[in-house]
């Protein structure tokens, strides 16, 4: 539960009005770092594949990893026009901060290993309508 404290202290001395923002790259980077892995950056792209899920999700009353559409996250994250070699996705309903959702995350052992994946280059975080909250990790080719 190392990493479940170090983003504790982190988030507990951050503001988290923006997130794409650096409360959100702070938290998730001292959790890479803590792991001897390379940090991620911002994307703008990867937020708005994150935030038309989130959007999706929250409008039409699903959750799920899978899109309305049957689209997946790589289908999101390309109509970004971003190209990806790797990409994965959180999704958290519920939670009423960054701190709670990076939390459940680090508490779960597919979100977790996600947000520590060697592979990972940059992100995008959104907290849609209902407490919805979608993570896209990715790294392009």
């Amino acid at each position: 539960m190392k990493q479940f404290a170090i983003i504790c202290a982190v988030l507990a001395s951050l503001s988290t009005t923006a997130l794409a923002n650096p409360a959100a790259t702070q938290a998730l980077n001292s959790l890479r770092t803590s792991k001897g892995m390379a940090p991620v950056t911002y994307s703008a792209k990867l937020e708005a594949a994150a935030k038309a899920h989130a959007l999706d999700m929250a409008k039409h009353g699903y959750f799920a990893h899978e899109g309305r559409n049957g689209s997946s996250v790589g289908d999101r994250v390309k109509k970004q026009r971003y190209k990806w070699c790797f990409v994965a996705e959180n999704i958290a309903k519920g939670q009423r901060d960054l701190r709670q959702v990076m939390q459940g995350w680090a508490n779960s052992p597919g979100h977790y290993a996600n947000m520590t994946n060697r592979n990972a280059g940059s992100f995008g975080l959104f907290q849609g309508p209902d407490r919805i909250w979608v993570m896209v990790l990715a790294a392009p080719c």
